[in-house]
C-alpha cells in the first residue's frame, strides 16, 4: 500500500530552500482551513479593536494564526512527499 501524499517539495533534494506546496485536493482544503483562519481571526480582531477591545483582539487574532500555523505546519510535514516536487508530479498527471 502506497502513502498518499497531499504535499511535495517546491525544490529539488539538496536544494537549501526547504519549501512544500500542495499536490492533492486535501492539500489545497488544508491550505483553505489555514487562509480562514486567519481570515476569521482577522474579522476578530478589527471587531473588537472597533469595540475599544484592541489588546484581546490581539490576542484572539494571534491564538488564531498560531493554531492555524501549528496545524498548517504538522500536517504538511506528516503529509509531505520529501524526495520528489511539485515537478514530478505535474508529470505524472494525466492529461485531460
Amino acid at each position: 500500500m502506497s502513502k498518499e501524499y497531499w504535499f511535495a517539495r517546491r525544490f529539488p533534494v539538496g536544494d537549501p530552500r526547504n519549501a512544500y506546496a500542495a499536490v492533492h485536493w486535501k492539500g489545497f482544503a488544508v491550505a483553505g482551513i489555514f487562509v480562514a483562519a486567519l481570515v476569521i481571526g482577522a474579522i476578530a480582531f478589527a471587531w473588537m479593536a472597533a469595540s475599544g477591545y484592541f489588546m484581546q483582539g490581539v490576542v484572539v487574532f494571534s491564538v488564531a494564526a498560531a493554531v492555524g500555523g501549528g496545524w498548517f505546519i504538522t500536517v504538511a510535514a506528516a503529509k509531505g512527499d520529501k524526495t520528489r516536487t511539485v515537478a514530478d508530479y505535474q508529470k505524472a498527471a494525466p492529461r485531460v
